[in-house]
Formats: structure tokens, C-alpha cells, sequence
């Protein structure tokens, strides 16, 4: 049954690598790219040169959504694997360390004291 989840676990990563792989080429569209782009779809006639700018402008406008949904699909499988494993958050350890100061306040630990007694 172990093996069963950790297959889970691994098809989950598959896809996340896959997703990074996808919005890597969106991410790394640069306008020179763009350009070059549109500039071939003019050659074979599929976008009308006096279109070139508006449609490297939306080739653009797409690239930036779509990296925007990437990094939105990233996150939430991320923090759904955090939760999964049961892992302790930032947010977490920043409760914690809180209610640690607050226990040694009550009972007189410094931060010197306990270094020095470690």
C-alpha cells in the first residue's frame, strides 16, 4: 500500500516538472522572440503585416497569463504537498517560536541563560 501513494507522489512531481518545463518556454518569451515569432506568421501569411505590432502585443499579453497561471498551479500543488506530508509551515514555526519567548518570559530564561546552560 506504501508503494501505491509513494507512485502518487511521483506522478505529482511528474506533473509539476512537466507544468515548469511548459511555462519555462511562455516565461522566457521575450519581445525579440515575439517578434521573430509574428514576423514568421507574416511570411506564411497568417497574420497581416499591419496587425504585427497588436499581435505581438497579445503573443506577449498571453505569455505573461499563462505565466501567471503557472506559478498559481505551482503554488497550490506545492501547498497542497505541504499538507499532505504534514509539514510545518513558515507560519507554523512562527507560532511556535512566539509561544516559545512567551514560556521562557514566564519562567525567567534569557536567551544568555540558555545559551550558556547549553
Amino acid at each position: 500500500m506504501c508503494s501505491g501513494k509513494l507512485f502518487a507522489k511521483e506522478e505529482e512531481i511528474d506533473i509539476i516538472r512537466k507544468a515548469v518545463f511548459l511555462g519555462l518556454g511562455a516565461i522566457s518569451l521575450t519581445n525579440d522572440k515575439a517578434d521573430e515569432i509574428v514576423d514568421d506568421l507574416i511570411k506564411r501569411g497568417e497574420v497581416a503585416s499591419a496587425e504585427r505590432f497588436k499581435t505581438v502585443d497579445r503573443l506577449l499579453k498571453e505569455a505573461d497569463r499563462q505565466e501567471k497561471e503557472l506559478q498559481r498551479k505551482i503554488d497550490s500543488t506545492v501547498h497542497k504537498a505541504v499538507a499532505e506530508l504534514g509539514l510545518a509551515t513558515k507560519k507554523d514555526l512562527e507560532e511556535i517560536l512566539e509561544t516559545l519567548k512567551k514560556i521562557q518570559a514566564g519562567v525567567g530564561v534569557s536567551s544568555s541563560a540558555k545559551t550558556d546552560a547549553g
